[in-house]
């Protein structure tokens, strides 16, 4: 039945998919979060990625295992332990909710580095998106008016992180395929990751295996979902339904912690969601 569906559709029911998996990963990290370290679990997180995604790459694995560029995918790996290990600090010390609307300014950040890095072409019209999405970004934070916590700009770090990961596999993209980006990006994070995670360790306790192992494997299929969303469908048909992370974020958050988002962060989050999906569209009539 879904494969019958047009990809458009697909596509948006694998960025929804993806949604749920990343709000459930992060609402497991939020119980588990204060006990063992950011950098423990982003190790473990890397280890668990390649045993899933292992088998996938080697199936489609045609000719030579070392991989084109290697610096690149060496970049890919470093800033993705930047954008894992900050998102993994932040997911377990915010409302779950605050945390995914500073998430959104993740695309913004790829367009703009996208245009500095890559010369793509951009217009004014671009800069005003970007400018009134970071906008939202204040109107959630709201500096001089209430204090800023340290997984606030975490969670923006995390994003950064992300947005440069976007832009270098971008570059990449043209001469490598998704899955061996994926693959390579979480095997060098184990090497990358291990020393501050020996440093910092604590043997997992068994009961709380489940929710560790819970965290690593939805966020996983998180992201490969996502990369299987943006294949099936265009930008512009599926980014806005990364949208849907914030009601969802909402209802687990309230479920699970009875914590609802404030007015304010309601109103940044859709000013960036707004910003975004219009940078987007236009970019794709472009």
């Amino acid at each position: 039945m879904v494969s019958r569906m047009p990809d458009a559709i697909r596509g948006a029911l694998w960025m929804l998919f993806s949604a749920v998996c990343y709000v459930a990963s992060a609402t497991l990290m939020r119980s588990i979060g204060d006990s063992y370290s950011a950098f423990e679990l982003t190790f473990i997180r890397a280890i668990v990625a390649v045993i899933m995604l292992g088998p996938i790459f080697l199936k489609g694995l045609r000719g030579n295992l070392m991989p084109e560029r290697p610096f690149a995918h060496l970049m890919v790996g470093v800033f993705s332990y930047v954008g894992i290990l900050a998102w993994v600090y932040a997911a377990a010390r915010m409302p779950v909710a605050d945390f995914f609307a500073l998430q959104f300014v993740t695309p913004l950040c790829t367009i703009t580095l996208a245009i500095l890095f890559l010369r793509e072409r951009t217009d004014r019209t671009s800069w005003i998106c970007a400018l009134v999405g970071f906008a939202g970004v204040l109107i959630i934070l709201r500096p001089g008016l209430i204090a800023i916590s340290v997984s606030a700009l975490v969670a923006l770090i995390s994003s950064l992180g992300y947005a440069t990961v976007n832009t270098i596999v971008k570059s990449l993209s043209n001469k490598v395929s998704a899955t061996a980006i994926v693959f390579y990006a979480n095997f060098l994070l184990v090497p990358i990751s291990l020393p501050l995670a020996l440093y910092d360790w604590k043997t997992p306790l068994l009961a709380d295996m489940p929710e560790i192992l819970g965290v690593c494997v939805l966020s996983t299929i998180g992201y490969v979902t996502v990369t299987k969303a943006i294949t099936l469908a265009p930008a512009r048909v599926v980014q806005p339904v990364n949208f849907m992370r914030m009601p969802i974020a909402a209802g687990f958050g309230f479920v699970f912690f009875s914590e609802l988002p404030d007015f304010w962060t309601w109103i940044g989050a859709f000013v960036i969601f707004l910003a975004t999906s219009f940078a987007v569209q236009r970019g794709a009539r472009q």
